[in-house]
């Protein structure tokens, strides 16, 4: 096996360099190719265009490819094969494959297939997220069980994927709800049981009453209702497993700095993770409590990351979970009524209840420089607003300086004035705010003796002071938390543990692994929600591996990020039996130097991805990670792409959505709706059923050919962005494929007969002679410099687009620019026509592979020609600065100001004096922006002196 491994992959390649930002701009007007493709549309007549089918050539090259096992991985420019692993985001199978799948899986097989081209030896692997609530709530809801209507539906979309004419690896397929697989996430569970990682607690957690589970607090929308569902979250007590993400948090931060150099990562994605660690440094501070009728603690501790603002704390909060809050609840029922109807209360509710006979102490209250209005004790809250699980459960209420403490205040302060204690800047006054002044500043007269110090001053001085009276020490906080993996449902990995009465929890041991979820076929006809695992008693009740006593398995599954957490390191050694993958596997091919997928999952899938990969690199499953220069880290680039939007037509009068039926678009800018006879309103937003604006990707292709829906998808907008999805508009790259194949038609069996010598060296042959052509040589001449030329900037063009800025789009447009000049110069450049048109068909090969392959068939008259695919990627022959030295750019003046700057050709050797000037003079005068400019009323051709600076470089004439 891993011999296998090593021959296929190789090298590792060597880091690039610093990638360039996304150009929507080309060599080339991306607005103007559809418009030459209409106009020629117009002056011809495609007698033979029906013999281009485009969805019968998918046809033909899947079955051929089939017959062929797949592209080859070595072409002819090899060299030493370095390893290039590829990798879109695996999907759900949900059933169908969308517009948004086409366009995940349409960028990442573009850059696999134009990697093989320059001899790399890819790896571009296909896979299932299979496990999940929606396969449970489809069985709940049919009465099936979950593992046939997964099975039946990945049958579905692997059909929809071979239709897309991508190039996937399908022999490393898997699937995260077989077996096989999931025996390896539970021994992953155990790996980091066995390291004190993984760990049992009480948590007061989100719990979705609908579907029965538990969920992350990243799975609670701004609104506190379920990602899945839609239901409102409740809080509920429960034991539960958690892996201990927090013992990695501080690697997780550092090494964003890695993942930004060279802008590897998005600089959004790097952000937002850095949000969500969250990591705040600042300061414990103790406030002393004075309780009437209740022995309680003696102190709240609170953690600021702004002890500058100490003077002007006005309140304290609490979460409903605090300690202290628990214990007073068991006696206070009003405050246990309230705490009843937090979880019905919105994200950005500012209810509070004030507890009574408790009050807070400020800690600069002991010390005689403080202000009296500080020295007075605080009232003390229960508040929604404040999170049970950050920074202690408590916060310094400082409305003057926060804006969530400054509305909480309006709303529960009564008529106490907010207090300002920072302010911007000396001469400021000091008088109650409209709102927080959240920022740094210089303290006000009410911090006392701390008057006039700056924020960082102060900070450094009250810290210091209230450190050596132990109430305060400098620290930090984090807003990460260890992460929840339990799940009350069936459809996931069962947890690899069996509770003991003596033993209490006992791992199952690696060998009885995989621990396989039991038949629960009932279950799934009754259509009951809930977890049908607690009354499988058959497969709960277990002996304890540990005592060979009675026991019960967990009945808990988890999280179905922790399957997507690796399976990127399985599509590694995807059939090790015993091993999630080798040692020697995971160094050859990891870590994954291209990741594709939607920035929706910048934080969950990403971050619990570099954790796992990050802990398996630490218990060397996989050495080379651990090295300084990956450091764990599983995607060496990450690239999002946009969502796709449908074109979506609303009633102006109502804003009710319209189905397709419902109008007339026989006008596409003017679509009316048919009952009314009003004109519809057009928008474009994001697909769903109940705006009728779904498009199915298959029916494109079947319509328009595979090849045409993957140009026109990548056409439209740069990966990154959100594209538009105008089916109209597909026209245009139908339109192009069939000029170019007709020209392909005429032009059969070219390259069989073509010359042996190429381009360079015919060029090389006649540069020192073309200075002496006559006119009509000339002429031709500068037409095969300029198809030539147009051929070595769209090379370079298109290898950095697929190299370093990935604007896939400008590729698109380079490809129809360089096919309106091939086609244009069709009959002033026959010797080169062949070579520019067999670089130009493999630029397409990666975008358009079987319209590709046909067309190097009929370029070569079929005659035992090898696949497309087996061909070195063009490559720049250096003819571009040769032929550019031909011309030169003249700066042209009149009476010695600056005209106009034009291309005109280096004057031919020994050329001097007067003759130089006439030569010169008519060159400018040829060119059309010289001819419009200066062969009117400036004459320049009767000039009373033409000065010649530089050979021609400028040009000065006196009139």
């Amino acid at each position: 096996m891993q011999r296998a491994v090593s021959h296929r992959i190789g090298r590792i390649w060597p880091r690039r360099g610093k990638a360039q930002r996304l150009r929507n701009t080309s060599i080339y007007s991306v607005s103007s190719q559809f418009a030459r493709f209409d106009s020629f549309e117009a002056r011809r007549n495609y007698a033979d265009s029906s013999r281009l089918d485009l969805h019968a050539l998918d046809q033909k090259w899947q079955r051929i490819w089939e017959e062929r096992a797949k592209a080859p991985e070595i072409c002819e420019d090899a060299g030493t094969g370095q390893k290039m692993y590829i990798l879109p985001m695996f999907p759900y199978p949900s059933g169908n494959l969308h517009l948004g799948h086409f366009r995940n899986y349409t960028i990442p097989d573009v850059l696999a297939r134009f990697r093989r081209m320059q001899g790399y030896n890819v790896l571009l692997p296909m896979g299932w997220d299979a496990f999940g609530l929606p396969a449970e709530n489809a069985a709940i809801e049919r009465g099936i069980d979950p593992a046939v209507w997964t099975k039946d539906n990945i049958a579905k979309m692997r059909v929809q994927l071979r239709a897309m004419n991508g190039s996937w690896d399908w022999s490393r397929e898997l699937t995260t709800c077989d077996p096989d697989y999931y025996k390896h996430t539970q021994r992953i569970f155990l790996l980091l049981h066995e390291r004190g990682l993984a760990y049992q607690a009480e948590h007061l957690v989100n719990y979705d009453p609908v579907d029965r589970t538990v969920l992350a607090n990243e799975q609670v929308d701004a609104n506190g209702c379920s990602w899945r569902s839609g239901a409102k979250v409740e809080k509920r007590l429960l034991k539960q497993w958690f892996l201990k993400i927090s013992a990695f948090r501080d690697a997780l931060l550092d090494d964003l700095e890695l993942l930004s150099e060279n802008e590897r990562w998005p600089e959004r994605v790097v952000a937002m993770q850095k949000n969500w660690l969250g990591r705040s440094r600042g300061a414990k501070i103790k406030f002393p409590l004075m309780a009437f009728k209740h022995d309680t603690q003696k102190s709240i501790e609170v953690f600021t990351t702004r002890p500058d603002t100490l003077f002007g704390v006005q309140y304290v909060a609490l979460s409903e979970n605090h300690s202290l809050i628990v214990e007073l609840a068991k006696t206070d029922s009003e405050l246990q009524a309230f705490l009843d109807t937090i979880p019905a209360l919105p994200q950005d509710s500012k209810a509070g209840y004030l507890l009574p006979n408790v009050r807070a102490i400020n800690p600069l209250a002991y010390e005689s420089s403080t202000p009296e209005a500080t020295k007075g004790s605080l009232p003390i809250y229960v508040a929604p607003y404040v999170m049970g699980d950050y920074a202690h459960g408590a916060v310094m209420g400082v409305p003057g300086h926060d804006n969530r403490d400054f509305a909480f205040w309006k709303q529960n302060g009564g008529d106490t004035p907010v207090r300002m204690v920072v302010k911007p800047s000396l001469t400021d006054a000091t008088t109650e705010p409209k709102e927080a002044f959240v920022h740094h500043g210089v303290l006000s007269s009410h911090s006392g003796a701390y008057e006039g110090l700056t924020s960082k001053e102060a900070t450094q001085e009250i810290v210091k002071l209230l450190s050596d009276a132990d109430l305060a020490e400098t620290s930090e906080t984090w807003r990460l938390r260890d992460w929840l993996i339990s799940r009350q449902r069936y459809w996931g990995t069962p947890i690899p543990i069996v509770h003991c009465d003596s033993c209490g929890p006992v791992p199952i041991p690696v060998e009885d692994l995989p621990v396989k979820l039991p038949s629960v076929e009932g279950h799934w006809l009754r259509g009951k929600a809930g977890n049908p695992l607690d009354d499988a008693h058959e497969w709960v009740n277990t002996p304890c591996p540990k005592c060979h006593s009675p026991a019960k398995r967990d009945t808990d599954t988890m999280d179905t990020f922790v399957d997507s957490s690796w399976y990127f390191m399985r599509f590694a050694d995807p059939h090790n039996q015993t091993l999630p993958f080798s040692a020697d596997a995971a160094n050859q091919m990891l870590p994954v130097d291209i990741y594709i997928g939607g920035v929706e999952h910048a934080i969950l899938h990403l971050l619990y991805a570099r954790f796992i990969t990050k802990f398996l690199a630490s218990a060397d499953l996989w050495p080379a990670g651990a090295a300084p220069e990956v450091r764990g880290e599983p995607f060496k680039q990450l690239l999002t792409q946009g969502m796709v939007h449908g074109k979506t037509y609303t009633d102006p009068a109502t804003g009710r959505f319209l189905k397709p039926d419902e109008v007339d678009t026989t006008s596409s800018t003017r679509p009316v709706i048919i009952a009314t006879g009003v004109v519809a309103n057009i928008s474009f937003e994001k697909m769903s059923k109940s705006k009728y604006n779904g498009v199915d990707p298959t029916s494109c292709i079947v319509r328009y050919g595979a090849d045409a829906t993957r140009a026109h998808m990548l056409f439209q907008a740069p990966p990154s962005e959100v594209l538009e999805w105008d089916e109209d508009k597909i026209a245009g790259v139908t339109r192009w494929l069939r000029r170019l194949h007709d020209h392909i038609e005429r032009s059969r069996g070219c390259l069989v007969t073509r010359s042996e010598d190429g381009p360079k060296a015919y060029f090389n042959e006649n540069m020192s002679a073309a200075n002496s052509f006559d006119k009509a040589r000339s002429a031709e001449w500068d037409k095969q410099v300029e198809l030539w030329l147009s051929v070595q900037r769209t090379i370079i063009s298109v290898t950095e687009s697929l190299t370093k800025t990935y604007s896939l789009n400008t590729v698109v447009s380079d490809l129809m620019g360089l096919t309106n000049i091939i086609l244009d110069l069709k009959e002033d450049s026959a010797y080169l026509q062949p070579h520019a048109l067999s670089a130009l068909i493999k630029m397409m090969a990666p975008i358009t592979p079987a319209f590709s392959e046909e067309c190097w068939q009929i370029l070569h008259d079929g005659a035992n020609t090898p696949s497309i695919f087996d061909l070195g990627f063009p490559k720049a022959d250096g003819t571009l600065h040769l032929l550019k030295s031909r011309n030169q750019t003249c700066a042209v003046q009149v009476n010695g100001k600056l005209k106009l700057a034009v291309e005109i050709p280096k004057a031919p050797p020994g050329l001097t004096g007067q003759a130089l000037a006439a030569w010169i003079t008519e060159q400018i005068l040829g060119t059309a922006e010289g001819k419009s400019r200066l062969a009117g009323a400036l004459d320049v051709a009767n000039a009373k002196k033409v000065i010649v600076v530089r050979g021609g470089k400028t040009v000065n004439f006196v009139i």
